[in-house]
């Protein structure tokens, strides 16, 4: 398996774009899934030598298996950001390697990426404010990034704590005003929260999160500081 990196040398708050492909010495065929870096398969280590967590989207993906011919090579990933998947906070060497448990083959050797000094990109900045607030028990993740409708240009970070079970607390931000329906039926019911940093924030409560977080919106409010003086309603 072969992992690489565009550039070995980014600045803080810039894409780590990395491609993947795996080949094949054997004289049999053998299958790979495509699909095998969609979760947290990398093992990202900071400078400080710590495991950095998953904190990509959470969502359902199905295997898609592709057949390696003897001694070809199949790419899986041409173009990832894993500033998608990870939260790199700090300025300083990277020790990065894909498992390659998920896709039967060997993991890669680690790379090393030097990040430099910069500024975390809106997400992360975001992201990290939000962090104290998580409760115990549940998981903030970064979800859609680039076009979230119906907002527009924006990106969604969620807090979970069971999906299956309806424990959500979902945020989308956007450049663009856009007005809420006030006619919206649950589950997914969004109601305008403000306007912070540059974006104006919406926020989703699932069915079963109100009495798991009943604060939450205040919690999230104080956060990021969000002011209300423009309604979209």
């Amino acid at each position: 398996m072969l992992f690489r990196s565009k550039k070995q040398t980014v600045r803080l708050g810039d894409p780590i774009i990395v491609s993947v492909t795996v080949s094949n010495q054997a004289p049999q065929v053998e299958d790979v899934d495509l699909n095998a870096t969609e979760w947290g398969s990398f093992e990202v280590t900071d400078p400080d030598g710590k495991t950095l967590p998953y904190v990509g989207p959470l969502y359902q993906v199905m295997v898609n298996k592709a057949a390696v011919q003897p001694h070809s090579t199949v790419t899986i990933k041409d173009a990832l950001d894993l500033t998608d998947k990870y939260l790199f906070q700090k300025a300083g060497r990277y020790s990065i390697l894909l498992r390659g448990n998920r896709i039967g083959f060997s993991d890669s050797p680690a790379i090393a990426i030097e990040v430099t000094a910069g500024r975390l990109s809106e997400i992360d900045d975001v992201f990290v404010s939000l962090l104290p607030v998580c409760p115990n028990g549940w998981y903030l993740s970064k979800g859609l990034h680039g076009v979230v409708e119906p907002f527009g240009r924006g990106f969604a970070i969620n807090f979970t704590r069971h999906p299956m079970q309806r424990e959500i607390v979902g945020l989308w931000f956007a450049k663009e005003e856009v007005k809420v329906d006030p006619n919206q039926q649950p589950p997914f019911k969004m109601e305008y929260l403000g306007h912070t940093r540059g974006q104006f924030v919406f926020g989703s409560v699932d069915e079963n999160a109100p009495a798991l977080w009943p604060t939450a919106f205040e919690d999230i409010s104080r956060a990021l500081q969000i002011t209300t003086q423009k309604s979209l309603a």
